[in-house]
């Protein structure tokens, strides 16, 4: 089981988010482990459009989400080269979908020892109206989850 062979590390690109990437780096470097980082992005509803004269100005929601996963995969090259040591090299995963859903679906197609995932540390009303993704990931997933709280 320990050492992992290979450990996920989900990211939103928040602050917090980094802390799990760096005990995942840290764990990697250690112990020759396997990085994956992955980030995924709620989709963007696509709507009827309501008549055919609107369809000229009407806005490309498949244009746009390809741009949001091009923009993420730049954003993920950049965030891996500036937190992970130059002899780990991560496999870097964009997805469009509900956040758990796609990192437990990440764990299960890499066949992944361990998801570190980090914690924003919401209590009261900002808990109950926004969940916590990685509670969704801790209560479902399939291998050993890492919790990392906010690293200062």
């Amino acid at each position: 089981m320990y050492p992992f062979k290979k450990i996920l590390c989900p990211t939103d690109f928040s602050e917090a988010s980094l802390c799990g990437i760096k005990m995942g780096s840290e764990m990697a470097d250690q112990h020759g482990t396997e990085i994956i980082i992955v980030n995924v992005h709620k989709p963007i509803p696509k709507l009827p459009t309501p008549r055919v004269e609107a369809s000229e100005v009407a806005f490309d929601v498949t244009a746009y989400e390809n741009e949001v996963i091009k923009d993420a995969e730049e954003q993920l090259a950049n965030l891996s080269g500036s937190i992970l040591d130059d002899s780990v090299t991560p496999k870097l995963i964009v997805r469009m979908g509900r956040p758990a859903e796609e990192i437990l679906t990440v764990a299960k197609e890499e066949d992944v020892d361990a998801i570190c995932i980090a914690t924003h540390g919401r209590t009261g009303l900002a808990h109950i109206m926004f969940g916590s993704v990685a509670q969704r990931v801790i209560r479902r997933a399939h291998c050993c989850v890492v919790t990392v709280p906010r690293c200062d």
